[in-house]
């Protein structure tokens, strides 16, 4: 479209729908209840009609965002499609019903107005009487941007003030999304999907007794075909929401996050203390018993303490390359992120997750080099001298800390005896409690004592199965270590394994908080007694309960081989601590 001679014949009196023109309509509507899709059908058909009757317009497309929200323009499909194409000067005017239904924020609709005209295409505001074609149109189109912009947030607060009251009245919110339950569509009480209450209970069993982590049993439930909710498989993120959810064990619980920004829709995580979470088990039937909910919870909790606040990044983090997870920023023990140094070099930088997340003000951790660290590896692993009997007697000790061999089968012979006199007791008391010599409320608490000691039994068989299963793999996985350390070169998977075998933990420092003057604590996985008997091994004292096994500096150059870049020199102070 000539935007000037259409300016020329508007100022002169012509009608818009008398200049030739090639048109398009949009339409939107933000959710998808029948009532909104019948008015999206009216907006297109009421639109269509009204481009297709008029001689001078060519009809050319219909753009139509169904269930999307105006707050969010690039969730739009249609709508950037649109954008595209009027780039593209596929059309001249596009029609659409009102402002609120272009966009919700001033910002976005003076912007995208102003796009438009520059490829030539103006936008005509059917209910608003507003055509950007027009000099005068801005201004006007400034005004009812605002106007929808504000109703917005005047929703926003009503939503809310609606969830806050349905909170405090005991309401149970969300929808039929919830794996395991399904919502009565009268009384508004969650009642169970058996089929799915199965693969929960079993999903805590393997969590809480089996000690299976959160990715083995995604990894499982993939495996044999079953899906969520929405069908789509299992991840890590999934199946730990699902551990830490209290509704399975019959619980209310709301006000667990809160939108603090209407526009952007930024949700802030709100602490424990602020949640409204209370024992429900009429509305809420719990899926899984009290007990198997709190020990499935406190080894979340525990592994939690053990990684860190990143332990859902790291779930799906750690195996994914051999240094994963396993340098971590002395500053705020956060674990270090593995990024490619620039694309002209095959270089990886690894920085902390902190750093990565809110820049070098908040987190003033130096980058480390996987080359320098290779090599400071490499050097590690020469220093040692390591004799391989010593390694063979040293990893049988590892083992032998948790198995004792002698017993085993005679351990879990016992428990089985003990577990058969368990469950001659629960059938007594049953034969009792149906005669009526045994009230009901007895019955309970001793049937509820029983079977916490046949949980403490079952637990108790799977970590002797398990520590015979270690013992019975110790010679294989000794002749895999005798493999790697008898290859004469250094290769990367040579390296890669050893760091696998023997590197527990890498804490990176600034020394001095001088910009390139690094410190590594490096922590080994070795006995004392077996490192003594090693070959130029000198011990230092103990530091945190850790021996230090090695102490050594290191320069590195960087930039020297590629032009047009800084050069300059880091130095690396290294201790090695072998953990005792």
């Amino acid at each position: 479209m000539d935007l000037y001679s259409v300016r020329q014949q508007l100022s002169m009196g012509v009608p818009l729908s008398q200049i030739k023109l090639r048109v398009i309509d949009y339409s939107r509507v933000s959710t998808n209840r029948l009532e909104q899709k019948n008015s999206l059908q009216n907006q297109e058909e009421y639109f269509g009609d009204m481009i297709r009757q008029n001689p001078n317009w060519t009809y050319v497309n219909s753009y139509v965002d169904d269930g999307i929200s105006g707050g969010t323009d690039y969730k739009r499909d249609c709508f950037m499609q649109m954008i595209d194409d009027a780039k593209e000067g596929k059309f001249d005017l596009i029609v659409t019903k009102e402002v609120s239904r272009f966009a919700r924020n001033t910002l976005d609709s003076i912007k995208y107005t102003r796009e438009l005209l520059k490829y030539g295409v103006a936008v005509l505001f059917f209910n608003d009487n507003i055509n950007t074609a027009l000099p005068d149109s801005e201004l006007r189109l400034a005004i009812m941007s605002s106007m929808a912009q504000d109703e917005i947030r005047r929703l926003s607060e009503r939503v809310k003030f609606g969830m806050n009251m349905s909170i405090k009245k005991g309401n149970i919110l969300g929808n039929d999304l919830m794996y395991g339950y399904k919502k009565d569509k009268e009384t508004k009480n969650l009642t169970i999907v058996e089929k799915e209450a199965e693969y929960i209970k079993e999903m805590y069993t393997m969590y809480a007794i089996d000690n299976k982590s959160a990715a083995e049993i995604s990894d499982i439930f993939n495996k044999r075909g079953i899906k969520t909710r929405r069908g789509k498989k299992w991840s890590t993120s999934s199946i730990i929401r699902m551990l830490k959810n209290p509704k399975y064990k019959g619980y209310y619980c709301a006000k667990k996050s809160e939108i603090i920004d209407y526009m952007t829709k930024k949700v802030k995580l709100l602490p424990k203390e602020d949640w409204v979470i209370y024992e429900d088990k009429v509305r809420i039937p719990p899926i899984v018993d009290e007990e198997l909910w709190n020990r499935a919870n406190e080894r979340l909790q525990e592994r939690s303490k053990k990684f860190g606040d990143d332990y859902k990044d790291k779930l799906m983090y750690q195996n994914r390359y051999p240094l994963s997870a396993k340098i971590y920023c002395s500053e705020h023990n956060e674990v270090f992120h593995r990024r490619q140094h620039c694309k002209a070099s095959n270089d990886i930088t690894w920085l902390c997750a902190r750093y990565l997340k809110e820049g070098k003000s908040v987190c003033n951790s130096p980058n480390i080099r996987e080359s320098e660290l290779n090599k400071i590896i490499d050097d590690l692993v020469s220093e040692f001298s390591i004799n391989l009997k010593v390694v063979s007697a040293m990893l049988l000790e590892l083992y032998q800390n948790n198995v004792k061999n002698g017993n085993l089968d005679n351990e879990i012979q016992k428990l089985v005896k003990s577990k058969e006199k368990i469950l001659l007791k629960k059938d007594k008391i049953l034969e009792l409690n149906i005669e009526g010599s045994l009230s009901n409320e007895e019955f309970n608490e001793r049937n509820n004592g029983y079977n916490i000691e046949l949980t403490q039994i079952a637990q108790k068989i799977v970590d002797i199965e398990k520590n015979k299963q270690n013992f019975n793999e110790i010679d294989s996985t000794n002749k895999k270590l005798e493999k790697i350390l008898n290859q004469k070169t250094k290769s990367d998977a040579t390296r890669n394994k050893l760091i696998e075998l023997l590197v527990q933990k890498i804490v990176v420092s600034r020394i001095n908080n001088e910009e390139y003057n690094y410190e590594l604590n490096i922590f080994v996985n070795f006995s004392k007694k077996y490192v003594d008997k090693m070959k130029n091994s000198t011990l230092n004292p103990c530091v945190n309960g850790m021996q230090n096994f090695m102490r050594k500096s290191y320069e590195f150059k960087r930039g020297f081989k590629t032009k047009g870049t800084k050069r300059y020199i880091v130095k690396y102070q290294v201790n090695t601590y072998i953990c005792i």
